[in-house]
């Protein structure tokens, strides 16, 4: 523990008049539940009541009570005629979006309880807790289906909006009590597999009622759902708003860590209720407080819950949102959500810590010893729950169930041991303390250091592993030891690495600390403080990772500033460390004018470390080249798939498919076409096409090829299918990436200077995720204006640069370059008119992006058919990392698929 013994006796800041020198009596007598609590009972009375009232706000879609209650009641129909019911689990394997609301909801009308799993966590633990609960149904998304490791024997169906000629279907008539399950979330386990905690219908819809009645939440209310759904906050992000009338406002996939997007969601949405961990609002706050006059959503209500709750935070909340009233909620998943609660007030800053609060409606919180008595005012003890909320116990698992769910000595009830450390105040409060055994909270996660540690024991070549937190509070992070078997040379990123095919991303340690050997104690344990107390150990490679010459310290200079990571290598991967193609372009930039040579920005897919960079550099400086670009450039030429070639989009380079070409796997060999610098007249989009064509087959092994692309890149795709076939050679696949354009578009584009500057503003602007004109319509030659008022290319250099959107070190022949690329085809595209293609071309368009309806226009030139499937995202961010995954499921599904061959 982190506190010393004798502040237990120290009279705090703070004087109340005391109470007891014990805690209130506890409720001698279990509650009973009505028969009518069911966590969904009150959604289902106000969608019969007001069907047209909104209860679900995305940006890809909303819905009405009443839509809401006919795709959940479809989609229970589904489950329950296929064997779900009562004390069945249903897996719902979603990413944030409107789905997971009618998922839930559908699941607990179907009569079965629903079990969240994470799609982006490790395949490894998906596949264990799908199969250690036994689950034989799941729910997911369409663009996930084909990404999940599913395992043998789980019916999986996609919860999509119904087709428009759909017939209505009414739920099951189930008959469920409130001691049914409605819900099993999985939490760290300590000895390395997770804890599915199991939560009735009648404890969680008490939580839920309580809270609602203490904010006097109603249908006018507008809760953000921010929590992941396998987060137990979650629960009362759904089932708040929908038991009163009110809404669930849902961030898109992604956004979970964007405080600028959820500003402005919540703002459009007019969201009243926030529910988070601290860590979250104090983004929030952050990002708020930077911003020139911000439009304010009308927030009434703020939880907090989950971690150490900063004392300055409340003064942040109550400067930016004055009406906002406050409150610190605690508890554990094992006692449903919450079951103690404080109303934050202004004096609370002038405390060492915000309290814990008092128990809420039918439970009892108190601190106990080591036989369950109550401890006396100011004395540590471990927290203990009983009462209404308490969880039926850990799914399969009866050994741990009896370890941390005992008899109650007083009431003869079930109580939960919860393993936090508090103290009784004078006024009934209870002070949070901390934990006094391996569990920690990092970020607002719950994490089991045994589970890290057994994860790590699974790595090979380690024999023993110890985890820890530094730091104390909210200013914690996650930190490993381990020792290795004689003979191994593993290294902190290499075990970092392995751990994250194992355990959630957040569950990673910051460090991993190789070492000789483990301080140990005088009865030969691990002395866990000593081991705190010593400095991080660097890998044991570090020495041999340093910079070897003058190329490679000036590009770990350069990289220092791009990234904001500690002790960078010379062998680390520019991309795997977030690069980009405009942190690329900085690069590129930054040696032009530091050495004076001129290298391609597509260099970097064959030399993406410092060292191999420097080499390169090297070799570049010794034979004078001028740094000319080759129309094809190699992302990965191993494998034994048919190649797949990817077109750039309007601005010509093609480090955006970088991460899309390394996640297709080894087996898939992945080539870009770049467009070359522009030299005299600017080439028709059929002469670039033909450049690239003859490209292909001079410099991409075999006669047989699949072709895609972005934007742009989808057309100069279909395009290429088309003269490919002239010079004899097949395609089996064509795949655009969220087109923007139809052929009609094209008949109207616009390339004059004025738009083209805009449009290139614009496309710049959203690229880096910054405001500009006109950035909610897709870019294409038919949109954008010159209301940006740029006379000349130095004008919009200067505006881009004093925005932040493009950096200092681009200078301005930098700039040139980018422009004439980009005009060069932009001109060609606005000269575009299709000839019918013979062959089928899939469109994987985005929500907010190009959409179905463009994909659509392009009907009358695919002549062999044409499929369409929307991911999330916008023109911008769908290959992005927070996107990305849905349009790898979407081209993995397709590459493996039977061809649609189209042949000379």
């Amino acid at each position: 523990m982190n506190f010393a013994p004798e502040s237990a006796w120290t009279t705090p800041a703070w004087s109340v008049s005391p109470v007891s020198e014990d805690t209130a009596p506890r409720e001698p007598e279990p509650h009973v539940f009505p028969e009518d609590a069911l966590l969904h009972r009150d959604f289902i009375a106000h969608a019969a009541a007001h069907p047209e009232a909104v209860a679900v706000i995305c940006e890809a879609r909303s819905l009405t009570y009443g839509e809401l209650d006919a795709e959940s009641a479809r989609t229970a129909r589904h489950l329950a005629d296929h064997g779900a019911g009562p004390e069945t689990l249903v897996a719902v394997v979603m990413e944030k979006g409107w789905e997971q609301v009618v998922a839930c909801l559908a699941v607990l009308r179907s009569g079965a309880a629903y079990v969240p799993v994470d799609p982006r966590w490790p395949a490894q633990r998906i596949r264990a807790v799908i199969e250690s609960a036994g689950i034989r149904h799941a729910l997911t998304q369409p663009w996930l289906r084909q990404g999940v490791p599913w395992p043998d024997g789980v019916a999986v169906r996609e919860v999509e909006p119904p087709a428009a000629d759909a017939a209505p279907q009414a739920a099951p008539e189930v008959d469920l009590t409130p001691g049914n399950l409605a819900y099993v979330i999985y939490t760290s386990g300590s000895t390395g597999v997770p804890k599915g905690v199991m939560i009735e219908h009648g404890p969680a819809l008490n939580t839920v009622l309580d809270v609602n009645e203490e904010l006097a939440l109603d249908a006018r209310d507008r809760i953000l759902a921010l929590s992941a759904l396998h987060f137990d906050l979650s629960v009362y992000d759904i089932f708040g708003p929908l038991s009163a009338g009110g809404a669930v406002v849902v961030p898109s996939p992604g956004e979970e860590r964007e405080p600028g997007a959820w500003l402005r969601l919540m703002t459009e949405s007019g969201v009243t209720v926030w529910n988070s961990v601290p860590a979250l609002m104090a983004m929030l706050c952050e990002h708020t407080s930077a911003q020139p006059s911000p439009s304010l959503p009308p927030l009434r209500a703020v939880l907090m819950s989950g971690d150490w709750i900063p004392v300055t935070l409340p003064a942040d909340i109550r400067a930016l949102f004055p009406d906002a009233r406050q409150w610190s909620l605690g508890g554990a998943t094992e006692a449903s959500i919450w079951s103690i609660w404080h109303r934050i007030a202004p004096e609370d800053g002038r405390l060492p810590s915000i309290p814990y609060g008092l128990p809420m409606r039918h439970q009892h919180v108190f601190v106990a010893d080591r036989a369950l008595r109550p401890r006396p005012c100011w004395v540590p003890g471990e927290i203990c729950i009983t009462g209404a909320g308490v969880a039926r116990g850990y799914l399969g698992d009866a050994e741990r169930t009896a370890r941390s769910f005992v008899t109650d000595p007083v009431t003869g009830g079930r109580l939960y041991r919860t393993g936090d450390w508090g103290r009784l105040l004078p006024g009934g409060d209870i002070e949070f303390l901390g934990r006094e055994d391996m569990q920690v909270k990092v970020g607002g996660h719950r994490i089991e250091l045994g589970e890290v540690e057994s994860a790590l024991l699974a790595c090979p070549g380690v024999r023993a592993a110890v985890a820890a937190v530094h730091g104390d509070r909210g200013r914690v992070r996650l930190v490993a030891h381990v020792l290795l078997e004689p003979g191994e040379t593993r290294t902190d990123p290499q075990l970092r690495a392995l751990l994250e095919d194992r355990v959630p991303r957040y569950m990673v340690p910051a460090v991993v600390s190789v070492r000789d050997a483990f301080p140990l104690t005088a009865n030969g344990k691990v002395d866990r403080a000593a081991l705190a107390a010593l400095p991080d150990e660097p890998s044991a490679d570090a020495a041999a990772e340093a910079p070897a010459d003058a190329e490679e310290k000036l590009l770990l200079d350069i990289w220092g500033e791009f990234f904001d990571v500690p002790g960078l290598s010379v062998t680390d991967d520019f991309f795997q460390l977030g690069g980009d193609s405009l942190l690329a372009v900085r690069l590129v930039s930054v040696l032009r004018r530091e050495l004076d040579v001129e290298v391609p920005v597509s260099a970097l897919f064959a030399h993406p470390t410092i060292r191999s960079l420097a080499a390169r550099l090297r070799r570049s400086t010794a034979a004078g080249e001028r740094g000319d670009r080759p129309a094809v450039v190699p992302i990965r030429i191993e494998g034994t798939a048919v190649p797949l070639i990817l077109a750039h989009p309007v601005g010509g380079d093609v480090l955006c498919y970088a991460e899309l070409g390394r996640r297709l796997g080894d087996d898939q060999p992945v080539y870009a076409l770049q467009s070359p610098d522009p030299r005299g007249d600017a080439p028709s989009f059929q002469e670039l096409v033909a450049g690239y064509a003859r490209a292909i087959t001079e410099e991409v092994p075999g006669r047989h090829y699949r072709l895609g692309g972005w934007s742009m890149g989808g057309l100069l795709a279909i395009e290429l299918a088309r003269q490919l076939r002239s010079l004899g050679r097949t395609v089996d696949r064509v795949v655009a990436i969220d087109v923007t354009e139809t052929p009609h578009d094209l008949e109207q584009a616009v390339v004059s200077d004025d738009h083209l500057l805009a449009w290139l503003g614009r496309d710049l602007a959203g690229l880096t995720g910054q405001p500009w004109p006109d950035t909610d319509t897709p870019p294409s030659p038919t949109s954008g204006t010159a209301d940006g008022g740029f006379p000349s290319l130095t004008d919009l250099f200067t505006t881009l640069t004093a925005r932040g959107i493009l950096p200092a070190d681009i200078d301005l022949p930098a700039f040139e370059a980018i422009y004439q690329r980009f005009a060069s085809n932009a001109r060609a595209l606005a000269g575009y008119r299709p000839q019918p293609y013979p062959g089928v071309v899939h469109f994987v368009q985005a929500a907010s992006g190009g959409g179905a309806a463009t994909a659509e226009g392009w009907r009358s030139v695919c002549h062999g058919g044409l499929t369409t499937t929307v991911v999330p995202g916008d023109h911008y961010t769908v290959l992005g990392p927070d996107h990305l995954d849905a349009v790898v499921s979407e081209l993995r599904t397709q590459l493996t698929r039977t061809p649609d061959t189209y042949g000379g």
